[in-house]
């Protein structure tokens, strides 16, 4: 994540304003190129493949291998039909690097597959390391870019699928076995993949109306200099959203331990307090991050992109909602509700779609990231009344408090937007306020600071505590 960040701040010190939204729309179409290749065979292979013996485990990887092949091939005649005919707007303000962003995409499309195969196998240390790999070569590469006399995107392009190659070569060569077997097994249960994969196919491209689509949007009507804003803005909280990520991947296996032992209460209290302190962790940071925005943006990206600021704020707001949504859908899909994401990311998509067009055409980028947090509002709202009819109650009361608090402190921020000292202060009023009328949030950290004074009395002499021991005073 660090490695990544350094290669976006260096970015905007090389590129003007437009490569980089050059740049940026180049990644947008890696990315949904890859989603459409993807038919839900990535996540049914890590799914089916612990349950197969050696000789089955070998053919299943092979028929995925096959199944990338043929639809990377499909979906890149695809997009050079698409790009051939001028319909999409900010395609061709990308077709001078056709070869790359393909190129790019098959690198990308491969490294999740292996990176999948690494995850079915639990060969977790291969795994960070692949991902190490590539963040540490393209963060160096980027910086040796600076020696050129002349930098472009198809440079950095060509950075980014450098690195991907070394990593998928490092990965392969940790699966030799696993690959060696699969090229002498026959191509079996690639129906079962792809028909296991379809719901969850199904469920990314409606999650691309309500999570992706105002990229198109702003790329499309606004081009690459609105879309390098809009890139930059959105850079700050997707470090979060990587954070929240690794806590869901623990979170989801928990709830459905719990509810797979009938222990519906622990699974409720769990979803309560996660919710309750993710809201608290993301709301102060957010009330932080506000008071001295501007100031932020200017030292990772330059003054180039100050005026973003603003919409980087909406940005963490869209995170913080975002998380509570995932973490009401994983408790629903923990407990068997496993067509609830589907229902919801339906009705969202097609009110974020309509609202990000709207509204862009009013307000331009920070329009389309007004919609993603009205988008996810609406999630919320869905999430939340379709688990009360289904008997899982979400305690809303505390969770509701801290997001009050938290956009009262906002309000606060921009009221004194002239002095950052009177700014700043509201970060402890956000601390005090949620401490003060959510006991929950009290009681948890009672608990926690008991821990950690057992702790530290476990260190000390036996049958001594720490009130027990002399003081500089006494001494």
């Amino acid at each position: 994540m660090v490695c990544h960040f350094f290669t976006i701040m260096f970015l905007a010190r090389l590129l003007d304003e437009h490569a980089v939204g050059v740049y940026f729309i180049a990644l947008m179409m890696t990315f949904l190129l890859k989603l459409m290749s993807d038919f839900g065979v990535d996540l049914a292979f890590v799914k089916q493949y612990p349950e197969e013996n050696q000789r089955g485990k070998s053919s299943l990887l092979r028929s995925a291998i096959f199944i990338r092949l043929l639809s990377c091939s499909l979906v890149s005649l695809l997009y050079i039909a698409v790009e051939a005919s001028g319909i999409i707007p900010f395609i061709t303000d990308i077709a001078h690097l056709t070869t790359l962003t393909l190129a790019l995409y098959w690198m990308h499309s491969f490294r999740e597959l292996i990176l999948r195969v690494l995850q079915a196998e639990q060969n977790f240390p291969v795994y960070a390391g692949t991902q190490v790999l590539a963040a540490v070569l393209k963060a160096v590469m980027i910086l040796a870019l600076a020696l050129l006399p002349e930098i472009g995107v198809a440079h950095v392009l060509g950075v980014e699928i450098v690195a991907f190659i070394v990593s998928i070569i490092y990965a392969s060569i940790r699966l030799r076995p696993q690959l060696s077997a699969a090229v002498q097994s026959p191509t079996k249960g690639g129906v079962e993949l792809v028909r296991f994969g379809y719901p969850l196919y199904l469920n990314a491209l409606l999650n691309l109306g309500n999570e992706k689509v105002s990229q198109y949007i702003v790329a499309g009507i606004g081009g690459p200099v609105a879309m390098a804003f809009f890139g930059f803005a959105e850079r700050l909280s997707e470090a979060g959203t990587r954070l929240f990520e690794a806590f869901a991947n623990v979170y989801l296996p928990a709830q459905t331990s719990h509810f797979a032992n009938s222990a519906s209460n622990k699974a409720a209290e769990l979803a309560n307090r996660s919710m309750l302190w993710i809201g608290a962790i993301i709301g102060g940071g957010i009330v932080l991050f506000a008071a001295i925005r501007e100031p932020i943006m200017e030292l990772l990206f330059t003054a180039t992109y100050v005026s973003a600021a603003n919409a980087a704020v909406m940005f963490f707001g869209v995170l913080l909602l975002r998380s509570l949504q995932t973490l009401m859908g994983y408790h629903g899909v923990a407990a068997g509700l496993k067509f609830l994401p589907i229902k919801v990311s339906a009705i969202s998509s097609v009110f974020n779609i309509a609202l990000c067009a709207l509204l862009f055409s009013w307000y331009g980028y920070e329009g389309a990231i007004a919609a993603l947090v009205f988008t996810q509002l609406l999630m919320n709202f869905l999430y939340y009344f379709g688990l009360r009819r289904e008997g899982l109650r979400i305690q809303h009361t505390p969770i509701v408090l801290v997001l009050l608090i938290c956009l009262a402190c906002v309000c606060w921020v921009y009221w004194f937007d002239g002095s950052i000292a009177y700014a700043l202060i509201a970060f402890p009023i956000f601390i005090g306020l949620c401490l003060l009328v959510v006991p929950e949030l009290r009681s948890d950290l009672a608990i926690v600071f008991a821990m950690i004074r057992q702790k530290l009395n476990l260190g000390l002499p036996h049958g001594t505590t720490i009130s027990d021991q002399p003081t500089e005073s006494s001494k």
